[in-house]
C-alpha cells in the first residue's frame, strides 16, 4: 500500500459505524518530539486508568494509538507511512497528534481502519473517545480554539527509560517563525502553574526518576502569562529534595537573560547546559525566518562567562529560501569561531502551510545537502577536540541503561538524551544512579570510562 497523499476535504460530522463492545487492548506508536511524548504517555495513562490493557507489541493490540508528527515534510511522510503499514496489517487505529490536528476528518476518509482522529487539544478526552469507539462510533474529536493545558499528569504511563522523564511546562507559542506551523495548531502560549509543575516533578522523583527535563515550544517564555518566570520555576524545583538533575530545552535566544544564566549557575541541581536553537547566524536569513537577530559570538561569550563549566547546544537550518553562499559562509565562520559544544544541522524543507514555502530564492536540494555535510564534518572535528580534553577527567555520569553486552550506558550533565554524547561505563551500577566515572577513551560523539574508585 502506497502512503496516500492528504488532499481530500475534511468532513465536519462524525461517521457512525457498527462495532463490538468490550475493552480493547491498546498498542501505541510514538512519533515526534518529547512534547509529543508527554501527550502519548498521558493518553496511555488515561486509557490504563479506564482499565484498558496497554501492550508493547502491536501484534497483540486490538487497536493502535499512533501519536503523529507533522512538523516538517519528512515527519509528515513518516507518520503517514506508519499509519499505512498498520492499516495493511488490518489494525484499528486511533490517530492523534499534529497530523491529526492538521488533516482532521480527512484521515477518516483516507484510512477506513481509523476509528478515531483526536486533535492535540483533545488529549484529555481520549478515555471518552475510546468508549465511543467501543460502542461502534467513528469519532472526530477536534477542538479548533486551542485552550487545552495539562494541569496535572500523575495519570501518565511512562514509556521512557526510568532515569529521566520529560515534563511539559507550557503549551503553544506566540512566535511566528516563517518555517513553523506549531502556533497555528497548538495556539497561543500558556503556562502551567509553578505549584503544579513542582508537585509533578516531586512525584516523578519519588517514583525513582533521577532527571527532570522541562520542555515546551519556548521554555524561556514560561510564566509570562501567570506572573512568573523560568528562573523562578528553576529555583522552586531546585528546592525539591527528591530531584537530582534539572534540565530545560528549547530556549529562545533573545529571552536568555543574565538572570536566567545566573540562575543556572547558582542552582546546584540545574545542569550546566544551555540548549538554544538559533537556526542561523546571518541577519538577512534570520529576518526571513522571522527570528530575532542575535550576535552569536556575544551570546556564547556571555553564557560562558555567567555559567561555570557550561556546555552550549544549538541547531541551525541550512538552505532556507534566499540563503546565498555568502550567508552560508557567515554561518560556517560563526561555527568555527564560537566552537559550540553540541550542534545539530538540519536541511530546510518546505512545509505546505508554512509561510516560508511561499518565499522565493529556493536553494537546490543538492546544495542544501552539501552544506549540511560540510557543517557536520566541521562540527565533528570540534566535538572530537572537546571530547579529547576530557580524557583523564572524573565526571558524574547518570546511568540510563545496560546494553545487550552488559555495558552501562549513561550521560554527563552536559548531554541530553538521544541528541548528545553517551558514555560507555565499565563497572557496577544500576539505571538511574549517578556515578563518578574516569574518562579513558573518546570519539567525536561518545566517551568511554570506568567507575572511579572511592
Amino acid at each position: 500500500m502506497t502512503p496516500p497523499s492528504l488532499t481530500s476535504d475534511a468532513p465536519t460530522t462524525e461517521i457512525p459505524q457498527a462495532g463490538s463492545c468490550g475493552k480493547k487492548k491498546v498498542g501505541f506508536v510514538h512519533l515526534g518530539c518529547p512534547k509529543n511524548l508527554v501527550d502519548t504517555e498521558t493518553m496511555l495513562g488515561i486509557l490504563d486508568k479506564d482499565q484498558h490493557q496497554i501492550v508493547a507489541s502491536e501484534e497483540e493490540a486490538d487497536i493502535v494509538l499512533v501519536n503523529t508528527c507533522a512538523f516538517i515534510d519528512s515527519a509528515q511522510k513518516e507518520s503517514v507511512s506508519v499509519l499505512a503499514n498498520l492499516a495493511e496489517q488490518g489494525k484499528e487505529l486511533l490517530i492523534t497528534g499534529c497530523l491529526a490536528q492538521k488533516f482532521q476528518g480527512e484521515l477518516l476518509d483516507l484510512f477506513p481502519e481509523a476509528k478515531a482522529v483526536v486533535g492535540i487539544n483533545n488529549v484529555a478526552e481520549i478515555g471518552d473517545v475510546m468508549k465511543r469507539v467501543e460502542s461502534g462510533e467513528r469519532v472526530l474529536a477536534m477542538q479548533q480554539d486551542p485552550t487545552y493545558i495539562l494541569e496535572e499528569d500523575t495519570v501518565r504511563r511512562h514509556i521512557t527509560v526510568g532515569s529521566y522523564t520529560y515534563l511539559k511546562i507550557a503549551e503553544g507559542c506566540d512566535y511566528k517563525c516563517s518555517f513553523c506551523i506549531i502556533p497555528s495548531m497548538r495556539g497561543a502560549f500558556r503556562s502551567r502553574s509553578v505549584e503544579n509543575i513542582v508537585e509533578n516533578a516531586r512525584e516523578m522523583a519519588q517514583r525513582g526518576v533521577t532527571e527532570i527535563i522541562l520542555v515546551g515550544q519556548d521554555t524561556t517564555s514560561y510564566g509570562k502569562d501567570i506572573g512568573s518566570s523560568l528562573p523562578a520555576l528553576l529555583r522552586a524545583l531546585n528546592e525539591v529534595e527528591e530531584i537530582e538533575w534539572i534540565r530545560f530545552m528549547y530556549a529562545y535566544p533573545n529571552l536568555v537573560s543574565d538572570e536566567l544564566l545566573e540562575t543556572i549557575n547558582d542552582c546546584d541541581k540545574v545542569v550546566k547546559y544551555l540548549d538554544c536553537p538559533l537556526q542561523h547566524s546571518h541577519p538577512d536569513v534570520l529576518k526571513r525566518m522571522r527570528r530575532p537577530v542575535t550576535d552569536l559570538v556575544e551570546f556564547a561569550a556571555r553564557a560562558r562567562a555567567k555559567i561555570k563549566n557550561v556546555k552550549l547546544r544549538t541547531s541551525f537550518i541550512v538552505g532556507f529560501p534566499g540563503e546565498t553562499e555568502e550567508h552560508y559562509q557567515h554561518l560556517k565562520e560563526i561555527i568555527e569561531q564560537v566552537q559550540w559544544d553540541r550542534l545539530g544541522v538540519f536541511e530546510y524543507s518546505d512545509v505546505d502551510t508554512a509561510h516560508s514555502k511561499t518565499l522565493d530564492g529556493k536553494v537546490k536540494k543538492s546544495v542544501i545537502k552539501q552544506r549540511r555535510n560540510e557543517l557536520m564534518a566541521l562540527q565533528q572535528q570540534i566535538a572530537f577536540a572537546k571530547n579529547q580534553e576530557m580524557i583523564g577527567q572524573t565526571v558524574d555520569v547518570l546511568i540510563d541503561m545496560v546494553n545487550q553486552y552488559g555495558t552501562l550506558i549513561g550521560r554527563t550533565q552536559w548531554d541530553a538524551p538521544e541528541v548528545d554524547n553517551t558514555v560507555q561505563v565499565k563497572g557496577q551500577a544500576v539505571p538511574g544512579e549517578i556515578v563518578k566515572v574516569k574518562i579513558t577513551h573518546v570519539t567525536p560523539y561518545d566517551l568511554k570510562g570506568i567507575i572511579a574508585a572511592e
